[in-house]
């Protein structure tokens, strides 16, 4: 048998797997501490490949002839941006087995490195999944705040959301007993039937945990965002109020999934707000590449600024609930943007 062929074919295929999926956490997913994990495990299959003599493997090579070569050959179909992702897992999982058994009998050094690449892409691959999983859209984010809650029944309230544009939904309440916001937090997810529509607990990890929510919403002054995370998981969705650069900042390098930014503007939603204005919303976009949500005094006749400062969604309180709730979302639907 040609082990040699079969050798560089899978040294090949895993080369570019590896390269495929980097890419696609680099473009795509844009986080720092999970492209260093791919980077890592390019750089030490690099070294393998470096340890073992290429030049015997490569000059087997016979590509003109290869059956491979023809072009229906191992042509799946891929119908998703999934697929594509997990048919490279797929190919560079097989390939590390397969060059690991073949070093096996040649050099049992390699070997033991290549087994340690391929539990290293097993674990990125569940990580990845993870981070596709709570893939969210940030455009028009309702919060709901303790004061609204008596507006209209909830289950109207919910499916007025749902049906109307609102892509997250976040509860926030500082001044009920913890059952009454567990109560509130349980129905509100009982009710939503949008998976692609993610509910947020503000601040309450515990009760956010609790409901099965789709994540947690935390200020400065909550519990850090690294211990959230301990908590929580990777597949929790953590978002972080920030009101400069550093905050900003600190949040992205610690695993954030969003920030909130603001108040961009006067808010009635919570009067001792501070106002950051546009200019923090344009001075982050060119730091940040965290969505951005802008929140604080958002209505109908601004929103349009905020998006175009930068931000990739807006947080409206008060202007929704405090109007024709179904008209004001329609309002807000972002369509005409730019």
């Amino acid at each position: 048998m040609e082990w040699e062929q079969i050798l560089d074919v899978n040294l090949n295929r895993l080369t570019e797997a590896l390269k495929l999926i980097e890419d696609y956490i680099r473009f795509e997913l844009k986080k720092p501490a999970i492209l260093e994990k791919v980077r890592n495990l390019r750089y030490n299959f690099f070294l393998l490949k470096k340890s073992i003599s290429t030049i015997d493997i490569v000059s087997s090579r016979q590509s003109a002839s290869d059956l491979g070569r023809k072009p229906d050959f191992d042509s799946v179909p891929r119908e998703k941006e999934l697929d594509i992702i997990m048919a490279n897992f797929t190919r560079a999982k097989e390939s590390a087995r397969i060059i690991e058994e073949i070093l096996r009998m040649k050099d049992r050094s390699a070997s033991r490195v290549m087994k340690r690449i391929r539990f290293g892409i097993y674990d990125l691959e569940k990580i990845v999944l993870e981070m596709k999983e709570k893939k969210f859209n940030p455009r028009l984010y309702a919060i709901i705040d303790e004061k609204y809650l008596g507006k209209m029944p909830l289950d109207k309230m919910v499916k007025t959301l749902q049906d109307n544009g609102a892509t997250m939904i976040q509860l926030r309440i500082k001044s009920l007993p913890d059952k009454t916001f567990y109560r509130y937090a349980e129905k509100i997810k009982r009710l939503l039937t949008n998976p692609e529509i993610k509910f947020i607990i503000n601040n309450r990890i515990d009760i956010a945990i609790g409901v099965d929510a789709d994540g947690v919403h935390l200020g400065q002054n909550d519990i850090p965002l690294v211990k959230a995370r301990k908590i929580a998981g990777e597949k929790f969705i953590i978002g972080i109020s920030a009101h400069n650069l550093n905050e900003a900042q600190r949040a992205q390098k610690n695993g954030a999934d969003y920030l909130g930014v603001g108040a961009v503007y006067p808010t009635q939603t919570k009067l001792d707000a501070r106002c950051c204005g546009l200019n923090l919303i344009r001075q982050l976009r060119k730091k940040i590449f965290l969505p951005i949500i802008g929140i604080g005094g958002i209505n109908d006749k601004n929103y349009k600024e905020v998006l175009r400062a930068g931000a990739d969604g807006v947080a409206v309180a008060s202007y929704l609930f405090e109007g024709n709730l179904k008209k004001n979302l329609r309002a807000l639907k972002l369509k005409d943007a730019f």
